[in-house]
């Protein structure tokens, strides 16, 4: 991982700890958003997500997706809270998840490219 990619990345997860989501720069929320969701997804699982997040954290995955670049994820997140009590068919739709959010490798080229043509959106925490 590039240093200032590394350094944007690890500021952007403490951006959501720290709940400076709302002043962070516009880049680094939207990395924020979306490593939230997907940084918990991996390891609990989507219907755990569903039943443990609030509608804003599917909002702010899907907007932080779009905004680097990737197909709009909010239809999908849209049924996924609205049968957010059927947990069978949350989990019947765990693979399409997987196959809707990019891989790490496909991530990490968006949001470098982004942040190597708008620098001054992100915020790696030492300014």
């Amino acid at each position: 991982m590039d240093p200032t990619l590394h350094a944007v990345w690890n500021h952007s997860i403490d951006v959501w700890l720290d709940d400076a989501f709302e002043t962070a720069s516009q880049g680094t929320r939207m990395l924020a958003g979306v490593q939230h969701l997907h940084n918990n997804v991996v390891p609990e699982g989507l219907a755990w997500a569903v039943e443990t997040f609030e509608e804003v954290t599917f909002r702010r995955a899907a907007e932080g997706l779009k905004y680097f670049g990737f197909p709009d994820l909010d239809p999908f997140f849209t049924d996924l809270l609205a049968n957010r009590d059927d947990q069978d068919y949350i989990n019947s739709r765990e693979n399409e998840y997987f196959e809707l959010f990019p891989e790490d490798e496909e991530l990490e080229v968006a949001i470098l490219a982004r942040l190597s043509a708008f620098p001054d959106e992100f915020d790696d925490g030492e300014s």
